[in-house]
């Protein structure tokens, strides 16, 4: 959204400096040459939402963080421009930092008030030129209403045409102005609650399918999870044996079904989708202070403060245990009273052959009986900014601040597994089998053969809870002059200039019981992180105009910044920016900008312990008609895989554990930036303006986890089979009957990442005389790439126009565009906002295209075009009192497929909003 149109339009301005997020120097002009997008105050109001990541999400050039219709992460809100990750993105408030949410740094956008916001502005590309790290991909700058006087009320509540998904707010500001005026001070205050959903809630959301070939055709087949609540047992042994339903046992091994043990089949996959959050409950208080007093007629005291208590619950479906690598030399006990007889005699003929009652199994049962994982998190925030500003000259500002904040979690997760219990209430006592050979009196000998098999006794003894505390400090000085040095004949020379300092320290103490590797819940060991690193900078801006008001050149400037900084862990980097504009005429006006800037790899990225993940990814060593002999002996000479199953050897679980950590040895990423652009405004079209930019983002020495994460490791080691390719030896950790496991995929500065595109916007306001006026803008992008290459021997892959599938992440469609038409008269706005988003390929497609592998054959090979209508009003009942009215998602439009990703599309459906304001 152009800064011009969502602020004010030019031939209106008063001459009046502005500052944008661009750019750190005011200018009259508020249309800056990097590209930058605004969400006015008149957005805010219509959008009719309280929360911040809605209206990011609604840009074009923001792809969807983190948010409500999360299901997992950490409860946080966040925004991720042009999707080079959240990480890259740098959110300010009044142009100065955060503290994060995360030990990553990254903002959670609930911790700003939305009430006080008076519009968000977003700059798209790097900037670290101007405000440091973290802004490779842009910065998004919430400014702060800071002058009130009176008391308002508001409120609103929503809910979904389902009767459920809803939503409400109260808050409260109050401020006023004191000291005769040379003071104001403003208190605001709101409740926040959001009601869970979960996907059982949702047709769409209750499909588990899977791509399949049926009879020479694509289809969609019923399909699940291999770690089911009915349990299963495997051994390398049981391939190729027969249950007595005349099946043949393969790599899946015995499944416990409700008619009798049997070999496994793949409908019998359990179907977690209706045990899955598509609205994330949240309960959230804020407190806010802000205000300003002049000390002098040239000093001016300011200060902001914020307070923010949440409480956010989710889930996650149950606990998937498996005695595979977290039970080493695990064994069943041939006489635990469960088991069916004849699957004791089936066991002893064909795996005891030492006649000891104990055979080498590996258990896998989802422990549905104790319901789903919980993580019940409460939230601590708080935010103090202090500082002074004033008059140096006629010409220059100064300001010198302290920005402090800490934030604090404690998350206690429901439902894990105490692992030793679980391995001990499977060996028996010989001489009642009833009771446990362990000393433990609590002991209870386990029945995972079959459907709520467990009684409340067995899940007593083996659950458990575990509690995470994270801390997270911040701490900012800085100090800044600008303005303007002198006058030239084409304007005046602006400047700024400035230094800052920056602590950032957090800690991440996990339950003992995960430090230990005692315990199984939402991860499988933690290890605790702590550390901390500072930056001293130095920065300057120089805006120089050098031809205006001549033929050919209405105007014609250089910009320029530079910024050195010098951290604690990475050393000293430089990043910097040049460009400039051109306007030939009036109403015309070409600019260009590049930019080189860095980000220092921050805490968790430096020191984290150790963490258990389970990203999905495709195992080579996979039997099928595509393997190759190369690749069959590989996976039994060299990778581990016993030649007994290699002909029929499946991986157990679409998901495969691995283990990403810390490296303290990392060093900065660098990006270059383009970006080239025109603006339109005509003298002979008042209120109409268009503009187009191109940009192109290369980030170098990305960080991530090794080789790209895991099937990027496993493409890369496919392309070079050999131990002296260093991506395939973390493949060789494998249980013994071949399944991959922890695979190790610590972090590394090995990747990069590409980004380009057009961006466009048309904004015009037409005024109808005594009917209203009528106002529209059209804001969307073309994305031309969207590269990642984990590691320098891995194939890039161009996620442009691709949505998941393991190559790509968040949907990337080429097209992608909100407009908005809206109806105005002085008590009466009616607004309708169109949200498009673009036809997406699976994105197994593009891993297929980027490696020379076939094409996968699929059912639904891409999404579709998505479109989403959202109709609002606010009506002035009365001179102090509104009314405003929403409905999201009019035509109730489901997400495509089958749920692809509830982040980007709407997983709820029609919502309904309604909510008030009273001024006093």
């Amino acid at each position: 959204m152009s800064a011009a149109i969502a602020q004010a339009p030019a031939d209106d301005d008063d001459g009046a400096a502005i500052v944008v997020t661009g750019s750190r120097i005011p200018r009259p002009d508020i249309v800056s040459n990097s590209p930058v997008n605004v969400v006015g105050a008149e957005e805010i109001k219509l959008a009719a939402t309280v929360e911040s990541e809605q209206l990011l999400n609604a840009l074009p050039q923001a792809v969807a963080g983190a948010g409500a219709q999360s299901n997992s992460g950490n409860g946080s809100a966040t925004v991720n421009l042009r999707n080079l990750g959240t990480v890259r993105t740098l959110v300010l408030q009044n142009g100065r930092r955060v503290v994060g949410a995360s030990q990553d740094g990254v903002v959670d956008l609930n911790m700003i008030p939305p009430s006080l916001v008076s519009r968000i502005d977003v700059v798209t590309g790097g900037a670290s030129a101007v405000y440091g790290s973290d802004a490779m991909a842009g910065v998004v700058n919430f400014v702060m209403k800071d002058d009130f006087e009176g008391l308002e009320v508001g409120g609103s509540y929503g809910i979904s045409d389902e009767g459920d998904a809803s939503r409400y707010n109260l808050e409260m500001t109050a401020g006023g102005n004191f000291a005769d005026g040379r003071g104001n001070i403003v208190f605001h205050g709101s409740y926040y609650n959001r009601a869970q959903v979960k996907g059982a809630a949702r047709d769409h959301a209750t499909v588990y399918l899977a791509d399949a070939v049926v009879n020479g055709v694509p289809s969609l087949i019923p399909a699940g999870n291999g770690v089911t609540p009915q349990g299963t047992i495997f051994s390398p042994q049981l391939v190729g044996l027969t249950d007595p339903y005349g099946n043949t046992i393969g790599t899946a091994g015995i499944f416990f079904a409700p008619e009798g043990w049997r070999a496994y089949r793949a409908s019998d996959g359990f179907n977690d989708r209706p045990y899955t959050n598509l609205q994330m409950p949240m309960q959230r208080w804020q407190g806010s202070v802000l205000g300003h007093f002049d000390v002098t007629d040239s000093v001016t005291a300011f200060w902001e403060g914020s307070y923010v208590h949440s409480k956010i619950n989710s889930t996650l479906g149950a606990v998937p245990m498996s005695s595979s690598g977290f039970i080493p030399g695990f064994q069943l006990d041939l006489r635990n009273p469960y088991l069916d007889p004849s699957l004791r005699n089936f066991l002893s003929a064909n795996m005891d052959a030492d006649g000891d009652n104990l055979v080498p199994v590996n258990i896998n049962r989802r422990l549905l009986d104790g319901g789903s994982r919980t993580s019940d998190q409460t939230r601590d925030f708080y935010r103090f900014v202090v500082g002074l500003k004033g008059d140096l000259t006629d010409r220059l500002k100064w300001e010198v601040f302290f920005n402090q904040g800490q934030t604090k979690i404690t998350d206690v997760q429901g439902g894990g597994v105490l692992i030793d219990n679980f391995a001990n209430g499977f060996l028996t006592n010989p001489a009642d089998p009833y009771k446990c050979a362990s000393a433990d009196p609590k002991c209870v000998v386990l029945n995972p053969f079959g459907l709520n098999s467990l009684t409340k006794e067995m899940m007593d003894y083996i659950y458990t809870d575990l509690t995470n505390i994270t801390t997270i400090r911040q701490k900012q000085v800085g100090a800044s002059l600008t303005g303007s040095l002198f006058t030239l004949p084409a304007g005046d020379v602006g400047i700024s200039l400035g230094a800052e300092y920056r602590k950032e320290s957090s800690s991440f103490n996990p339950d003992q019981l995960y430090v230990q590797g005692k315990a199984l819940s939402r991860s499988a060991g933690l290890s605790p992180t702590a550390g901390s690193f500072d930056v001293a900078e130095v920065y300057g801006e120089l805006y120089v105009p050098i031809l205006a008001n001549t033929p050919g050149f209405e105007l014609l400037a250089f910009e320029g910044g530079l910024r050195f900084s010098d951290y604690s862990t990475a050393g000293s980097v430089w990043s910097y920016k040049a460009g400039g504009e051109y306007s030939p005429v009036r109403g015309l006006k070409l600019r260009g900008l590049y930019q080189r800037a860095v980000r220092a790899p921050n805490v968790v990225e430096l020191y984290s312990g150790a963490t258990n993940t389970a990203p999905q990814a495709v195992d080579f060593c996979n039997a099928g008609p595509d393997r190759t002999a190369q690749e069959r002996d590989f996976c039994v000479n060299t990778l581990g895989v016993p030649g007994a199953v290699i002909d029929v050897f499946q991986q157990e679980n679409q998901q495969i554990r691995a283990i990403t950590g810390g490296n303290p040895n990392l060093q900065e990423e660098t990006s270059d930036t383009w970006s080239v652009g025109a603006v339109f405004r005509p003298d002979f079209l008042p209120g109409f303006q268009l503009t187009v930019d191109y940009y192109n983002i290369k980030i170098k020495d990305a960080i991530g986890s090794f080789g790209g994460g895991l099937q990027a490791v496993i493409t890369a080691c496919n392309a070079d089979m050999s131990l002296s390719n260093v991506f395939c030896q973390p493949l060789r950790n494998r249980t013994p009957d071949g399944q991959l496991y922890d695979v190790p995929l610590l972090n590394a500065n090995i990747a990069r990442m590409e980004a380009s595109g057009i961006d466009y916007r048309l904004d015009y306001r037409h005024n109808l005389g005594s009917a209203g006026t009528l106002s529209y803008y059209l804001a969307g992008t073309y994305l031309i790439d969207a590269i990642t290459q984990g590691s320098p021997i891995a194939n890039p892959v161009n996620c442009a126009g691709y949505i998941g599938g393991g190559s790509c992440s968040t949907a990337n469609p080429k097209w992608r565009f909100t407009q908005r038409l809206t109806w105005g008269t002085d008590k009466l706005q009616l607004s309708l906002r169109h949200r498009f988003i673009g036809s997406a390929k699976d994105g197994r497609i593009a891993g297929a295209k980027a490696s020379g592998a076939a094409m996968p054959q699929l059912a639904r090979p891409k999404t579709g075009d998505v479109h989403y209508f959202d109709l609002s009003a606010n009506y002035d009942v009365v001179e102090n009192f509104s009314f405003f009215a929403a409905i999201d998602n009019l035509l109730d439009r489901n997400p495509p497929y089958y749920l692809y990703e509830r982040e980007t599309y709407d997983a709820i459906g029609r919502r309904f909003t309604v909510g008030f304001k009273a001024s006093f």
